[in-house]
């Protein structure tokens, strides 16, 4: 309106300003969204996936207006300047858009909110003690090894006594089996040997 040389190269810087801010905010508005997206719903993953392509669609539309406020400068029609202001308007009224569903993160979803990251830090803790568990199990495991085979060779040489003793046990009895069989055998020859010979002195 005023036309003013000193207001439009300050209206230059100011638009540098904004992508500078607009790089500055995507790139934060990232990391928080790391830190806060496995703790949240599905809607709200949801939600914060497209407040992230919003955010990059609003970091490449910042150089739009920049662009129509030259091309406003060497056309100087009005139509020129109209497109530079609707440009201007659509990209404010996106960054208010894009402020809102922020909020919403934050205020129905819980994005990085103390609660969650009170939850977060526990988790934390929780798989630290995980951690500690895993690996006193394993000490412990380390240490029963040992005894574990000093207890399967003693029972190796347990099993090896109690074999020689029930095959030596099994040979005695059989030798003891034969030396009867002997016995009965050499009674009944000499039983019948007694009979014979009462038998010759009766004839």
């Amino acid at each position: 309106i005023t036309k003013r040389k000193a207001l439009s190269v300050s209206v230059y810087i100011l638009f540098v300003l904004l992508m500078v801010v607009f790089v500055a905010a995507y790139a934060t508005g990232v990391t928080d969204g790391k830190e806060a997206g496995p703790l949240m719903s599905d809607d709200g993953m949801a939600a914060l996936k497209a407040h992230k392509l919003l955010g990059i669609y609003l970091v490449y539309l910042t150089l739009l207006p920049l662009a129509l406020k030259v091309l406003s400068l060497f056309v100087k029609k009005g139509w020129s300047r109209a497109l530079y202001s609707l440009g201007l308007v659509a990209l404010i009224a996106l960054t208010f858009f894009q402020a809102k569903k922020g909020g919403e993160l934050v205020y129905s979803y819980g994005a990085n909110v103390s609660s969650q990251l009170a939850l977060e830090d526990k988790i934390e803790e929780l798989e630290d003690e995980m951690d500690e568990l895993k690996n006193s199990y394993e000490e412990q495991i380390a240490a029963l090894k040992p005894e574990v085979s000093d207890s399967n060779q003693s029972l190796s040489e347990t099993n090896a006594t109690v074999s020689q003793t029930s095959i030596s046990d099994i040979n005695s009895s059989k030798v003891e089996s034969v030396d009867t069989n002997v016995s009965v055998t050499t009674v009944k020859v000499d039983s019948n040997s007694t009979k014979s010979s009462e038998v010759n002195s009766s004839k």
